[in-house]
């Protein structure tokens, strides 16, 4: 999206901003000026992903305290059965949103006549959603043969009306508020999690899957609105209409195809295995999914914007992108890894002996995540350089391979098509990281330096954690849990401390300096 800078003899911007990419504060948005840290970007970078990595950790722990407790509560079949909503609503968000946050973000100047429209937008398709999920819910239901998914439909349908921060956000994100937005979705995650778990003892069953998003969006946009405190004063715009479509196509076409490349297996397998399988299958996708989909949501919060007002500066950009993706890959593979190995000790410990069938799938979809920890940040460069109709191409791409390997794998019910997707996954990498090498100027041997601290230290882990669930087979499986979580991040800090102690200390410095903000805070 492109803007025009200050008119001639209004004055230059402030020496501090010469190297970013927007104008000055005179001629922003007052809201944007009120919210404007004054700190570099590199620092406010810094910060934020402090604040995002500590906030997406809490969430990541009260979810998976909460998958632990409604896994106890609820059935396979219970899931199953949000297994088949949940994938039609999420898609039709991306219509809601339309990429406008990111329009908001890459912006050169924020005006009230770019704000408002956005907001309007945002609105609109929203009420309009939630109007067509209402008149297509029994037809959806006669597809699956399941009458109960009507009214789930029409509840979780809400979630269009009822989110209206998408300007909000993306106006905290800009100027670099983490620290609010971890706060605020923190406090989201706990009104969730509390209604789903409350849900759920009161005998809700698949309701109370689906009012838990729902009470996260309410409780999400009020606290937003109460902090950033912006209205709309003004019409949609024609012109402004025009220029947020001609940055936003390519993001909501990405994120549209991205979408059914990673949620289409369930709506497959529905028609073709049973409740439980699919129950099954979605709960394995959901653990696995849970620490990827944190760490991307870290990196398009704090990189997009970063990288954004970096992109007159592509070698400074590229190195930027280069220690995010270290960074990334430190702190994901790991998990992703460590879960595979540690499969069945973890599920039986935590889920429960009915939810053993899900160890297979979950093993083969946790080693699928290890070349998602790369991709996480494609994304970001892409946005932050403006080059949203490459994005497009590889969301098509994606999108492509992704049903190729569901159909072929699904004669194979879940199995068959967890391997499947991770093949497709370890195969789409040098795809997706070439565009992004060509807008940053760097090569794969840099990518690789980078990287192979973290993938010889991952080799260790496996190592370690495959001895242990071998050499004690006969234990039970609590113990056999315990000594791999311990054995597992012994080996794999030891060995990145022998293979990149360097971005070992850089992590630990990051959050040294998010530990040292909490204690000043307190």
């Amino acid at each position: 999206m492109t803007a025009t800078g200050p008119p001639p003899g209004d004055g230059a911007a402030p020496a501090a901003l010469d190297e970013l990419a927007e104008d000055a504060p005179e001629f922003q948005h007052p809201v944007l000026r009120r919210l404007q840290r004054t700190t570099s970007v590199g620092d406010g970078a810094r910060r934020g992903a402090g604040w995002a990595a500590g906030s997406k950790v809490m969430a990541q722990l009260l979810q998976f305290l909460g998958i632990i407790v409604t896994a106890r509560l609820l059935t396979p079949e219970d899931y199953g059965k949000a297994a088949i909503v949940i994938p039609l609503t999420a898609f039709a968000g991306i219509f809601s949103s339309l990429g406008l946050g990111s329009a908001v973000i890459h912006a050169r100047r924020v005006t009230e006549s770019l704000l408002s429209t956005a907001f309007w937008l945002n609105a609109v398709t929203g009420l309009l959603l939630t109007g067509l999920f209402a008149a297509l819910a029994t037809p959806f239901a006669q597809l699956f043969r399941d009458p109960e998914l009507v009214p789930l439909l029409l509840i979780a349908s809400l979630n269009f009306t009822l989110s209206l921060d998408t300007v909000h956000l993306s106006l905290l994100e800009r100027t670099l508020r983490f620290k609010q937005l971890a706060l605020l979705e923190t406090i989201g995650t706990v009104v969730s999690i509390g209604t789903i778990v409350v849900a759920a003892l009161l005998g809700a069953g698949a309701y109370s899957i689906i009012l838990g998003p729902l009470a996260y969006t309410v409780a999400r946009t009020v606290l937003t609105w109460s902090v950033v405190r912006w209205v709309p004063r003004a019409r949609p715009d024609r012109e402004r209409l025009r220029e947020l479509w001609s940055f936003t196509r390519g993001i909501t076409g990405f994120n549209l195809l991205v979408f059914w490349s990673r949620n289409a297996d369930n709506l497959l397998l529905a028609r073709f295995v049973s409740q439980v399988e699919l129950g099954n299958y979605s709960r394995a996708y959901n653990v696995m999914k849970l620490p990827v989909s944190q760490m991307q949501v870290v990196m398009g919060r704090v990189l997009f914007p970063a990288l954004t007002r970096l992109r007159d500066d592509r070698p400074r950009l590229g190195r930027a992108w280069l220690r995010a993706l270290s960074l990334a890959g430190m702190v994901i593979a790991p998990l992703t890894l460590g879960m595979a190995v540690a499969a069945p000790a973890m599920v039986e410990v935590l889920f429960g002996p009915r939810w053993l069938g899900m160890v297979v799938v979950l093993q083969i979809l946790a080693v699928s995540a290890l070349p998602q920890t790369l991709t996480t940040t494609v994304g970001a460069v892409m946005r932050a350089t403006g080059a949203t109709d490459a994005l497009f191409r590889l969301g098509v791409a994606t999108a492509v391979s992704s049903l190729v390997a569901m159909l072929v794998g699904l004669p194979w019910g879940s199995v068959g098509v967890a391997t499947a997707l991770a093949v497709k996954a370890y195969l789409e990498v040098p795809y997706f990281f070439r565009p992004c090498l060509r807008q940053t100027g760097l090569s794969w041997r840099q990518v690789v330096r980078a990287l192979r601290g973290v993938w010889g230290a991952c080799v260790a882990l496996a190592a370690v954690g495959l001895a242990l669930r071998y050499g004690m087979d006969d234990a039970p499986a609590w113990q056999v849990l315990l000594a791999q979580v311990a054995g597992c991040a012994l080996a794999y800090v030891g060995a990145l401390a022998l293979l990149d102690r360097a971005g070992l200390r850089e992590l630990w410095r990051l959050g040294g300096s998010r530990r040292s903000r909490a204690r000043s805070a307190a």
